[in-house]
């Protein structure tokens, strides 16, 4: 008898660690993506704490002030469902049924991989918990919430994010660029919609988040990235150095070296990922200045 109690709980305590090691590893693969999406620093006050929300974002729509994600129940997202994550990040739904306008770029993060998604929700969840009220925000638009599920409906996205993600190559960069990092929604001119124009993708603009100017990251010669190698490319996604000994600035510096983590902390294929897909995109003649 006492045999069976010792192989017992040799048994269920090898269980035990075994759940505890695939939630870590989880939680390390959530924490990658966050730091593929720049971690998520819109969240993040200067000088506030990580995530916490208070950052104040100015658009076409109003002022709105970024969100406490933290899992703090009162605050936070601590009393959500993945489920009610999940239909945020990727439809802009939040579980009262409001929506949130689309300076929250759920429409790039819709197809998102439910496996990085879950990721992600694991290692949002391991963070500390700030309870910070978040504030409200101040918009120019009657009847917002049927006006945004229409803009949902028309500038959203279509199509059922896959179970998984590319894991090497051009396809692994596009979804990098596309569903992670988000690249297009700075680099991308907007529509007077205020959805980016896809028909210019990539191609810079003088009238970026912030009001930041944003450079052309296609590979026109001239006006993009055409000129750069890939070995630059690459030097400057992990460091912010541009080849000619300046550095990047502003929001796109903000993203490189994230929160808890950034595009610094990508690995060198994914970065080499990025960069091939980057190659595939038309050129499009763009000189982005004020």
């Amino acid at each position: 008898m006492r045999l069976w109690v010792v192989v017992l709980g040799v048994v269920l305590g090898g269980s035990a660690l075994a759940g505890v090691a695939d939630d870590q590893a989880l939680i390390a693969r959530g924490k990658y993506i966050f730091a593929a999406a720049g971690g998520c620093g819109c969240h993040t006050l200067k000088g506030g704490a990580i995530n916490a929300g208070g950052r104040k974002i100015q658009g076409l729509f109003g002022t709105v002030y970024s969100t406490n994600i933290t899992p703090d129940v009162e605050t936070g997202i601590g009393g959500w469902t993945y489920e009610q994550f999940s239909d945020a990040m990727r439809y802009g739904l939040r579980p009262d049924g409001s929506r949130l306008l689309p300076v929250m770029p759920y429409p790039s993060f819709r197809l998102m991989a439910e496996e990085d998604m879950r990721a992600l929700w694991a290692y949002l969840r391991s963070l500390p918990p700030v309870r910070q009220k978040n504030k409200g925000r101040r918009v120019n638009i009657p009847f917002l919430n049927l006006f945004l599920a229409a803009w949902n409906r028309i500038y959203g996205g279509q199509g059922t994010p896959p179970a998984t993600a590319p894991a090497a190559g051009v396809e692994r960069g596009k979804y990098l660029v596309w569903h992670v990092a988000h690249c297009g929604e700075c680099h991308t001119p907007r529509l007077l919609s205020g959805a980016p124009d896809l028909s210019r993708f990539l191609a810079g603009t003088a009238n970026g988040p912030e009001g930041a100017v944003v450079p052309n990251i296609t590979p026109d010669p001239e006006t993009g990235i055409g000129r750069w190698s890939d070995d630059e490319l690459v030097d400057y996604l992990r460091t912010g150095i541009k080849p000619d000994g300046d550095n990047a600035q502003g929001l796109m510096q903000e993203v490189i070296e994230g929160t808890t983590a950034g595009y610094k902390d990508l690995t060198e294929a994914d970065l080499r990922a990025i960069v091939a897909y980057l190659r595939t995109v038309p050129p499009i003649v763009n000189k982005v200045s004020r």
